[in-house]
């Protein structure tokens, strides 16, 4: 669990990582898209628990000046990604939401970058300590998948 308020893409990391993409081969891009998009996919995997340890948290768009972000590096093995992080200075304007107790047959679906500028491009999340858990809650099994929209 990422216990860190973050966002997965920046304005200029987006467009990197598709291009990275199709030149590996994981992404078939005869032409570049006229707009894209990084979805995010986010579920338990328990069959037996809800997830009660650690829930993931997104903020709404909306409520983020994104002058309030600032860009870190992802050291990988193989390449070098760029992540948005949100000052706190702000964050009483921040409306954050979860959804307690995800079974493992319900996933939350969110955008982590949008090429369009003229609408939300970013959708800021975390992992968090939620006060309510029980002590014995068995540790969060989840898992995330990064999927791709591509419009012509």
């Amino acid at each position: 669990a990422v216990v860190r308020v973050h966002c997965d893409y920046t304005p200029s990391s987006g467009p990197v990582r598709l291009a990275a993409l199709a030149e590996g081969g994981q992404v078939d891009l005869p032409k570049a898209p006229s707009r894209f998009a990084f979805i995010n996919v986010w579920r338990n995997i328990d069959r037996e628990h809800p997830v009660l340890t650690n829930p993931l948290a997104v903020c709404a768009a909306d409520s983020v000046d994104l002058s309030d972000a600032w860009p870190y590096l992802m050291m990988y093995e193989t390449r070098t990604g760029e992540n948005y992080a949100i000052d706190n200075s702000n964050s009483h304007q921040h409306r954050w939401f979860y959804y307690p107790q995800m079974k493992w047959d319900e996933a939350l679906v969110f955008k982590v970058y949008d090429s369009r500028e003229d609408g939300p491009r970013f959708v800021f999340h975390t992992a968090f300590n939620d006060p309510t858990t029980p002590a014995d809650a068995p540790p969060r099994q989840s898992v995330e998948v990064r999927t791709i929209a591509m419009w012509d």
